[in-house]
């Protein structure tokens, strides 16, 4: 008989989102002005902003030309799971294969439903 010990993760929606939390430490990369970090920072907060008012959304986390993969936003808030194991601000977009989390730095695009 062999018994196996295990552990695992699961990533919960906390709440909805937490606007004093610290979106620039997801643009903190090397090689990037601070002018370029902050635009990208209000680009996607600017985003987060509109999935989160409640409206009917897709979005997407393609970065390709054209955009694939769009999928109806479902839910926005902190979420703690996968990658990060700490709640960041995310958004779950109904994929092929179900709702899929994704912080809210990788959305690439988003439209109305």
């Amino acid at each position: 008989m062999k018994i196996k010990m295990v552990q695992q993760r699961e990533g919960e929606l906390l709440g909805p989102v937490d606007w004093t939390y610290n979106f620039r430490s997801h643009f903190d990369c090397q090689g990037t002005t601070d002018e370029r970090r902050d635009e990208c920072c209000a680009e996607a907060v600017n985003k987060l902003r509109q999935l989160a008012n409640g409206e009917k959304w897709e979005a997407t986390t393609d970065g390709g030309w054209p955009r694939c993969g769009w999928g109806e936003v479902v839910a926005v808030g902190m979420y703690d799971g996968w990658p990060y194991w700490r709640p960041v601000p995310s958004v779950a977009i109904m994929g092929t294969y179900g709702v899929e989390w994704s912080a809210f730095s990788n959305i690439t695009g988003i439209r109305k439903l």
